[in-house]
């Protein structure tokens, strides 16, 4: 007997909307991706950054100086006329009288501790004061300076705010159009509390928060190992400018798990540049003891930036191309001496003696390492990546001690360690926002233990 046609009618519209959902598939695929209405930022301590899936791949977003990465610095005149945020506000402060205000993050969504604030401004130009906080139970860090003739303080996340306004009118004249949305990165050591005020910055500033993701695992998503391996341990080291953190990370299935945490919120870029600026006074002092050079501000604001200088040029055959190169620690860096200084010269500093000078805090910052593998009791050789994050990650013997540590494991740099944060929110960013021809992303998973991180 013949096919019921009935049968036959069925098993042809079956056909045609397969083809239909295939054919609709194939056209969504190649239509241009919608336009981006979110971006990923890295509000950090030193310095921030922002970063927008568009046209198929992550941008990294330049501010008005054209630079990728803006200063988390705001500058306050005397007269309280105006304030001057990130690349614009130390060049001001060098010229006129006024108050920088910079690590606005190590306070955010603190309570105010009498002893801690009393500790922590004597290194200040701000006092801390306590203030009520947002959600009016409790008392809370704020920063407070003198302008106009009076007193003015601000919360942190007022500080960041203008931040992530700068940042986000960057992004908007980079890509043309509004952008509403935005995915945060915050510490892995960071309250509840704490959070939530970084999330205050951003809505202050315009912007709805999508999520908050940690930075490790943004960075880690930055690398793409979200794509790779079923399961591996990955370790990211984060130096930045002020801080130095230390997260140990499972990857299973896609989802990110923070096993374990640590780091030195009083070690990062800074303090090698301080080290630097030492040697330097130090020299001239020996040559030329009746100058007083450490009580010329003039001078001693010209030397800082050299020394920060000498530091980057130090170490500049890093390029984090992904290769490491060792380099010549015997070669030499002619210091730039400051008007009326000539005589001390010609004064040169090597790379070798920076590091022999700077072994404590190069000590300092494996100690973190350790820890982490301690707390979970791994041994080194059970990490599979080593992910770099942070400007001072570029330093070469920050890479060699963890490539000893590890057996010679080279820490991973392909993408740039100042942008990798913002470069894993913006993906985050994507994918929460239905963006298309993007891989599917990785997720984190609850944290159901203490990481003990001092902030």
């Amino acid at each position: 007997s013949g096919q019921d046609p009935m049968d036959t009618s069925n098993e042809i519209m079956v056909f045609l909307a397969v083809i239909a959902v295939l054919l609709a598939a194939s056209i969504q695929r190649m239509m241009p991706s919608p336009p981006a209405t979110a971006v990923g930022i890295d509000l950090g301590t030193t310095f921030s950054c922002v970063a927008v899936f568009e046209d198929g791949e992550i941008e990294v977003i330049p501010n008005e100086a054209g630079s990728s990465i803006t200063p988390s610095v705001l500058f306050v005149p005397e007269n309280g006329s105006f304030v001057i945020v990130g690349d614009g506000a130390r060049p001001t402060a060098a010229r006129q009288p006024g108050t920088l205000v910079y690590d606005a993050k190590r306070f955010i969504g603190k309570r105010y501790v009498p002893e801690r604030a009393a500790r922590e401004g004597r290194s200040l130009p701000f006092s801390l004061v306590p203030r009520v906080a947002a959600d009016g139970a409790s008392l809370n860090a704020h920063l407070q300076i003198d302008a106009g003739g009076q007193r003015v303080s601000f919360a942190p996340e007022e500080v960041g705010a203008l931040i992530v306004r700068q940042l986000k009118q960057a992004a908007e004249r980079y890509i043309g159009r509004k952008v509403d949305n935005v995915v945060l990165a915050v510490p892995v050591g960071f309250s509840a509390a704490q959070i939530s005020a970084t999330r205050r910055a951003a809505t202050l500033s315009g912007f709805n928060v999508l999520r908050t993701i940690h930075e490790p695992t943004a960075a880690a998503m930055a690398y793409g190992l979200h794509q790779g391996a079923q399961s591996m341990t990955v370790m990211v080291y984060d130096i930045g400018g002020g801080t130095l953190d230390v997260s140990l990370l499972n990857l299973n299935n896609g989802i990110f798990e923070v096993m374990a945490a640590s780091g030195d919120n009083r070690l990062g870029g800074q303090d090698f540049t301080a080290l630097m600026l030492d040697m330097i006074v130090t020299s001239i002092d020996e040559r030329l003891p009746a100058r007083g050079v450490r009580s010329d501000l003039e001078a001693m604001r010209a030397l800082r930036e050299e020394a920060e200088r000498l530091k980057i040029e130090m170490n500049d055959e890093c390029d984090c191309s992904g290769a490491f190169y060792d380099g010549d620690v015997g070669a030499s860096v002619g210091v730039l001496l400051p008007r009326g200084y000539e005589a001390a010269g010609p004064l040169t500093i090597t790379r070798a003696q920076f590091e022999t000078n700077a072994a404590e805090l190069f000590e300092r910052s494996l100690a973190p390492v350790r820890q982490v593998l301690a707390r979970v009791e791994m041994s080194a050789s059970y990490v599979d990546e080593i992910v770099l994050v942070g400007g001072t990650s570029r330093m070469a013997r920050v890479r060699s001690i963890l490539r000893d540590y590890f057996a010679g494991k080279e820490p991973n740099c392909m993408v740039s360690p100042e942008e990798a944060v913002a470069h894993g929110t913006a993906i985050q960013a994507a994918i929460l926002t239905d963006r298309k021809k993007i891989a599917v992303g990785a997720t984190e998973a609850a944290l159901h233990q203490h990481l003990d991180v001092e902030r």
